[in-house]
């Protein structure tokens, strides 16, 4: 008589991917600074541009207004999405902390609405996901890290491997590492 069944049998180990940081396009509150597009008692019209680091080829671009006082201010974000032409245009808020060395350091606040809740929070970096209309936080727009999504990627191929051991995943990469806790 054969044997059927098992750990894992007929189930196939698929994970969503999440989108990740990497895959977006990001506004840096403090590369902003390094520039001169955001300081203190500022107008800036202006843009900000990406470019393929590989071929120095424009890939896309957003126009950018700065418009801050002492210690805070707005920007305004414009651009048309590439996917559908719908053109997007919307403030965010700037706010900063003063730092131990003297001066201030900028942060956006996020502007993103979440199940009907204001994010708000003060962050240094707002991303626009592929297909993504607003830019915000990473935590509103649910992004993960590519090298979190690295570090479990063979959690189903030690699971199978430790089962008929009674070992979980996590067992198995200790002893693999050679931890014989």
């Amino acid at each position: 008589m054969a044997r059927m069944g098992g750990y894992g049998s007929g189930t196939r180990f698929t994970y969503s991917r999440k989108t990740t940081v990497e895959d977006c396009r990001v506004l840096s509150a403090a590369r902003l600074m390094r520039l001169g597009m955001l300081r203190s008692n500022l107008h800036w019209p202006g843009s900000v541009t990406w470019t393929n680091t590989a071929t120095g080829e424009k890939v896309s671009s957003i126009g950018f207004d700065a418009d801050t006082g002492d210690d805070s201010g707005s920007a305004r974000l414009h651009y048309t999405r590439t996917g559908d032409g719908e053109a997007v245009d919307y403030r965010v808020s700037l706010t900063t902390t003063a730092l131990p060395w003297g001066g201030r350091r900028w942060w956006f606040i996020c502007p993103l609405t979440v199940g009907g809740r204001y994010c708000g929070r003060r962050v240094g970096k707002l991303y626009l996901p592929p297909g993504g209309r607003y830019f915000g936080c990473r935590h509103c727009h649910d992004l993960t890290y590519t090298s979190c999504q690295e570090s479990h990627k063979f959690d189903a191929c030690l699971a199978a491997i430790g089962a008929p051991m009674g070992l979980s995943a996590r067992d198995v990469a200790r002893i693999l590492k050679g931890d014989s806790r």
